[in-house]
């Protein structure tokens, strides 16, 4: 015998009516609030697109698209990757050191130790979730905040990376069939783009339909309540440390693929963005909550203000600016959003215990 046929069946709670059956004020309401990013999306291209002096033919080019569309896969794929990490309640301020440390090491794999192609790749990747997974096995075995462990460890790469390289890129002996890879398209859009496409199909999937995802949104949520419904809270966190160090290795092979070379010096660029295009992506779709469509319509339109500020003639730091304040923005926001659906879940979840 069931409880619930103990207790009696569940008293029925008024639904609320659809969204969309209401005024047509509260349904524009919902659709800006839900669907406020895209929307910021289509006026930036609209702005760019008929904007003046030039900058509307070089913004509209089909190689303009394809320069967004392959240089984002780099910022894209590690920022998907420290979705996982975010979702448990975590940062890593390391993901950009990381990107560049798999860079250089599969840069080195093929210059100077000569792997062959699938090896190479193998090595940046293993390079990065090994590095993510000692940020994760730190932070939880010494219960150290991630913020400390993983900055520590992002000065550490830099030092390392400076060392290794002596500062300077590694250019020579990298297969052709790589940089080939990142150079051409396929049913016109560049090769590398369709990573990104897979590894986000690939992270939503996790996020959404695997009880490992749920596993992390319950260690966000409520770390002790997770631990006392039998998660493996240390372990699942770990892990989500490794699996973002190990698409912070794809991320870095990919810039190797991209640019032709392992610059020692870009990879570190890569975590502000990173950042702003996570938190930016969960003022949409899931209001208030990491997401995995709100991240990809956040990183493009990130890149497309950043090309149209670029094709309209503005200095360098302007556009710095602009990241670091779509960054600060992103952060509020995210928290904002984050305790207002919290508060109506509670409110609901008082509502089915105690109905009127």
């Amino acid at each position: 015998m069931t409880s619930d046929s103990v207790a009696g069946p569940a008293p029925a709670l008024a639904r609320p009516a659809s969204v969309w059956r209401q005024s047509p004020g509260r349904v524009v309401g919902h659709v800006a609030r839900t669907y406020s990013l895209p929307i910021l999306l289509i006026i930036s291209v609209l702005i760019y697109g008929l904007w003046g002096g030039g900058v509307s033919a070089a913004f509209n080019s089909a190689a303009s698209w394809r320069n967004i569309a392959s240089g984002q896969a780099v910022t894209g794929v590690l920022t998907l990757g420290i979705l996982l990490t975010l979702t448990s309640g975590n940062f890593d301020l390391s993901i950009g050191n990381i990107c560049g440390l798999s860079a250089v090491m599969t840069g080195a794999a093929y210059s100077r130790w000569h792997l062959p192609l699938v090896l190479g790749l193998l090595v940046g990747v293993a390079i990065g979730a090994a590095v993510g997974g000692i940020n994760g096995y730190l932070s939880t075995t010494l219960r150290v905040d991630p913020f400390i462990i993983t900055l520590g460890t992002a000065s550490i790469i830099l030092g390392f990376v400076d060392w290794y390289t002596k500062g300077q890129s590694i250019v020579n002996g990298i297969p052709h069939s790589l940089l080939d890879f990142g150079r051409t398209n396929f049913l016109g859009i560049p090769e590398v783009a369709w990573v990104l496409g897979i590894v986000a199909l690939l992270i939503y999937y996790v996020l959404e339909h695997t009880p490992y995802g749920r596993a992390l949104h319950a260690i966000g949520s409520n770390r002790a309540a997770a631990k006392l419904v039998g998660i493996r809270v240390e372990r699942t966190i770990t892990s989500a440390f490794a699996l973002t160090g190990a698409f912070a290795g794809v991320a870095g092979i990919l810039l190797v693929a991209y640019s032709g070379s392992a610059n020692p010096a870009i990879g570190p660029t890569f975590t502000l963005t990173a950042l702003a295009s996570a938190f930016l992506g969960a003022v949409s779709f899931k209001v208030g909550r990491l997401n995995v469509p709100g991240t990809i319509v956040a990183i493009f339109f990130l890149s497309i203000n950043i090309a149209g500020l670029t094709y309209a003639g503005v200095q360098n730091w302007i556009t710095e600016v602009f990241t670091g304040l779509t960054l600060i923005l992103a952060v509020a926001l995210a928290a904002v959003l984050s305790k207002e659906r919290k508060a109506k879940r509670s409110t609901s979840t008082e509502q089915t215990r105690n109905p009127a």
